[in-house]
């Protein structure tokens, strides 16, 4: 069987068994509902079998690892049960699950080209696991297409991407580096920037901003404020600053507009420069 696209599913159903105190108490109505938005997406794409593909699960109920097998065959399903090393380390981490993926595809006789074929990623959550899991991947089985994140196919861990009117993807110049322009329901920008061919939470790249500390704010997925340290006052001067980050702080780092139209938002993020650790 040849295999011309990939689809990684990340972490798939994080909500669904949550009791309902759990929920009730941390106020987690809006995931459920959104996961269960994608779910059902999920199963749309797979009752459509789609042709050479090759469908990977890492993590997430078997019923969703047995549809996919309904639908595409125990060869176009990999649902790996890699022992995550005692010490924590990612990166072992990551050579063990593209150990295990390279058998599968031996193991079925499967033909897939690392220098074609293409991917997308989907699951839990659009902040974290996806690009983190879906970068590494990429890096560990040596993809040259970049896959495409597919913001509808996940769940997200910021409120403030409820109800999100649109979003627009930014390549960064000269690398593998994009960035992911929302509007957000109340009229706001949030940007977040992801890795698409590195294993993006042990990327130590940093990511070279100039914000202007009256407009912008970088706050985490939470909402809170972690630049500028100060709050803004009247009267108080006006500064352009550097603001740099590492990629892998990029999980959970955002920047958000406060009073900055949309299109000056789009100039800043665009003219994001990422430099590697000797550079800076």
């Amino acid at each position: 069987m040849k295999i011309d696209h990939i689809i990684f599913l990340i972490h798939p159903c994080c909500y669904e068994n949550l009791d309902a105190e759990s929920v009730r108490r941390d106020n987690l109505y809006l995931f459920i509902e959104r996961e269960e938005e994608v779910k059902q997406r999920w199963f749309q794409v797979l009752a459509k079998r789609p042709a050479n593909t090759l469908f990977l699960q890492l993590g997430g109920p078997e019923y969703l690892r047995e549809t996919a097998v309904a639908n595409l065959g125990d060869a176009a399903v990999f649902y790996p049960r890699t022992a995550f090393p005692d010490n924590g380390d990612l990166r072992e981490y990551y050579r063990r699950l593209a150990a295990d993926f390279r058998d599968h595809v031996s193991a079925y006789q499967l033909q897939l080209d690392t220098d074609t074929v293409t991917s997308e990623l989907w699951g839990e959550s659009f902040e974290g696991c996806v690009p983190g899991y879906g970068g590494a991947f990429a890096e560990y089985l040596r993809l040259r297409c970049a896959p495409k994140m597919q913001f509808e196919m996940t769940v997200y861990d910021s409120r403030f991407l409820y109800d999100v009117q649109r979003w627009q993807v930014i390549p960064i110049d000269g690398c593998d580096v994009e960035a992911w322009l929302f509007e957000c329901h109340d009229g706001t920008g949030a940007a977040i920037f992801q890795s698409r061919l590195t294993a993006q939470w042990v990327d130590n790249r940093r990511v070279r901003l100039r914000l202007d500390d009256r407009r912008l704010q970088v706050c985490t997925k939470n909402g809170h404020t972690i630049w500028p340290q100060t709050p803004w006052e009247k009267g108080k001067p006006e500064h352009v600053d550097e603001y740099n980050m590492t990629l892998a702080d990029c999980n959970w780092r955002w920047i958000r507009t406060v009073g900055m139209a949309m299109d000056d938002f789009r100039e800043v993020i665009s003219a994001a420069h990422i430099t590697t650790c000797r550079e800076g």
